[in-house]
């Protein structure tokens, strides 16, 4: 977006904002399949690792002022936590993202951002997603989710306790290392 090109910026925007405002669900989750939890600190994977403090520094920071979301007044939000599980549910969908050359809340295997979550041993109360491609920082990223009413809401809400993000990099646009960022929001059991 800082080539100063209009058309790939509303392009960023379009895709940004054609996900739907972020996904969002509540209610009981599946029954998760186990999933061996990653060896020490971090999970290794370099799309996770390099973002983990950045990420959490910036949701808390902008949960901790109140802001419009839109046409909605939301007050200030109390600290989340990182959890690997949920990073790891959004790095595999990033993945697949770039992998299989699509861009959608729905994973190419039919997956719901629950379903996904839920792979990872997480066993949510509720959930939210985030999805976005082509911003290179997370700096950039949140600046859009945050002036995006759907995606400023998940931030926003109070509800959410843990959050796990992450990118993968691929095609798009003619760049071969575009990042796919996921950003899942959710409450445990």
């Amino acid at each position: 977006m800082r080539r100063g090109s209009f058309f790939p910026a509303v392009l960023f925007l379009v895709f940004l904002c054609g996900c739907g405002g972020g996904d969002s669900g509540t209610g009981p989750a599946p029954a998760p399949a186990p999933v061996p939890a990653p060896p020490g600190p971090g999970t290794g994977i370099p799309g996770i690792d390099n973002v983990r403090q950045e990420f959490l520094d910036a949701v808390i920071q902008a949960r901790a002022v109140g802001r419009m979301c839109g046409a909605s007044n939301y007050g200030a939000a109390p600290p989340v936590s990182w959890n690997d599980n949920l990073a790891m549910a959004a790095y595999l969908h990033s993945f697949d993202m770039t992998t299989n050359q699509f861009f959608s809340h729905t994973g190419s295997d039919g997956s719901s951002p629950g379903d996904r979550i839920t792979r990872e041993g997480y066993l949510w109360i509720t959930y939210g997603e985030n999805i976005a491609v082509g911003y290179s920082t997370v700096a950039d990223v949140m600046q859009g989710w945050l002036g995006s009413e759907g995606h400023c809401r998940n931030i926003m809400n109070p509800g959410f306790r843990e959050i796990g993000a992450a990118y993968a990099e691929g095609q798009y646009l003619g760049n071969p290392l575009a990042r796919y960022w996921t950003f899942d929001l959710a409450t445990h059991r």
